[in-house]
């Protein structure tokens, strides 16, 4: 038996403790050669809540990212469920997490977001980059450190391009002078055609840009930038010596979850966390950004899946087309998995208008539809000090990973608006009268009035009433 114990870059996913019991039982576990069933079985040993394990190391550091997941739950199924050499795909991959796991385990990956961010932070985090590149790069920044000059006509324009938002005063002329001079020293790397620098440079912006956000004020720029240049670095210099002289291939597309541009049957294992609904607008999060690095925002924020923004006025509405949007998502994802191989989707719990949503039931009901079949659910508590959440929608302090395995090709095509209409208004329906006998089932603190609450079966039978029209991808 091989013990993933001995590769330096898995050590690295649990803290510094030579005395750490539930380290040793949970490599032994992941790294044995088991028959699928048996595979299925050992998930049940797992402690899932991954306590006292290390989440962020090697490119896992790069860029902060709302909602990701821990590495080890994609590193489990990877190892469990796959093979040196197989495909593991991950249609919303965010920023990466599973792509990473898989190159560092020797497997080839494909990964896909609508968000043009975090598809580029994916790519970033599984390329590797020589050392004589790094010196080249690290002259120009030397150089760009005596010229931080302010262009003033510059800065006007990229005043007047910033969103109306309080935040933006944060960024001031001394501050957007830096950030436009940072940004056209990346740009020149791209004209050098040092591809893989230039998408490097972006990605150290955008998570320079995130500081910025996140603290409000204060920051010193073009230090934080080259820290974070210099922690990549060292970082992906660090994975070079894990990595196989077959590096990888890994893929990542700017493409939507809904209708995959994938040949049929061809990943062997799909683990992937899609977004919550109505948890928060991932746009909005990326805003500056995704400015700064002239992506079309707006664009996104239109497609975003189960966006905040979306049917304010009848939330419920927001749950039909989340709905929809996650029936299309699983019906691409049978088609692009192989017969008998495994599909893991991790999600949590959220809210809409006081009443609980459980998106994983939502998940396992869909599977059988469509040629899935749903092994278990797997529930695991996350540690709120590690994961973003948002003060506005309360924190997210669960999750479930749906453990989904493809019997049969999908009768079902992910354009077929009136078969997803169907389902969606099955579980709608479901849903009004869960409420109806349980109202107010999210409420942690203040308790609204019961006429507040029965208001929300007519805004159902509403959205009931609207199916149709909201489950429609947009063009």
């Amino acid at each position: 038996m091989h013990y993933i114990i001995e590769t330096p870059a898995q050590t690295k996913m649990f803290e510094d403790n030579s005395e750490n019991v539930s380290k040793e039982t949970f490599l032994k576990l992941v790294n044995n050669k088991y028959k699928k069933i048996e595979a299925i079985s050992v998930l049940d040993e797992i402690n899932w809540d991954f306590k006292d394990f290390t989440t962020q190391y090697l490119s896992h550091k790069f860029h902060s990212y709302p909602a990701r997941f821990i590495p080890q739950i994609p590193f489990s199924f990877i190892m469990l469920f796959t093979k040196e050499g197989d495909i593991v795909f991950d249609p919303m991959c965010g920023c990466g997490t599973t792509l990473v796991e898989a190159f560092l385990n020797n497997r080839k990956s494909i990964g896909n977001d609508f968000n043009p961010l975090a598809a580029l932070i994916s790519k970033v985090k599984t390329t590797l980059i020589p050392r004589s590149e790094f010196d080249h790069l690290e002259k120009k920044i030397s150089k760009m450190k005596r010229y931080l000059d302010l262009d003033y006509r510059r800065i006007e324009e990229r005043t007047n391009e910033l969103p109306s938002r309080t935040i933006s005063k944060i960024f001031n002329k001394a501050v957007i002078g830096k950030l436009e001079a940072i940004r056209e020293m990346i740009i020149e790397l791209k004209d050098e055609k040092l591809y893989n620098l230039y998408d490097l440079g972006r990605v150290a912006l955008s998570a320079t840009i995130w500081s910025l956000v996140e603290n409000g004020t204060g920051i010193d720029l073009e230090n934080t930038f080259i820290k974070k240049i210099t922690m990549m670095k060292k970082e992906i210099l660090k994975m070079a010596q894990y990595i196989s002289n077959n590096n990888p291939e890994v893929k990542v597309y700017k493409d939507d979850a809904r209708k995959l541009k994938l040949d049929d049957t061809k990943v062997d294992l799909i683990v992937t966390s899609p977004p919550y609904v109505n948890a928060l607008d991932y746009y909005r999060v990326h805003m500056y950004n995704m400015l700064w690095l002239n992506m079309d925002f707006d664009l996104f924020r239109k497609h975003e899946i189960g966006g905040h923004s979306h049917h304010i006025m009848n939330r419920f509405r927001l749950l039909s087309e989340y709905l929809g949007d996650m029936l299309r998502s699983m019906i691409e994802m049978n088609r692009v998995l192989k017969r008998g191989k495994i599909c893991a989707i991790v999600v949590g719990n959220s809210s809409l208008e006081y009443e609980l949503i459980e998106s994983h039931k939502f998940f396992s009901s869909f599977a059988p539809k469509i040629g899935f079949k749903h092994h278990k659910t797997i529930f695991r508590n996350i540690d709120t000090t590690r994961k973003y959440t948002s003060a506005d929608i309360g924190q997210i302090d669960d999750e479930y990973i749906v453990v989904l395995e493809k019997m049969s090709n999908s009768s079902m095509d992910a354009k077929d608006d009136d078969f997803i209409t169907q389902e969606v208004k099955r579980e709608m329906l479901s849903f009004k009268e869960k409420i109806k006998r349980n109202p107010g089932s999210s409420i942690r603190s203040r308790k609204p009035s019961n006429e507040r609450l029965a208001k929300n079966v007519d805004k159902i039978n509403e959205a009931i009433e609207t199916i149709k029209e909201d489950i429609k991808v947009k063009n």
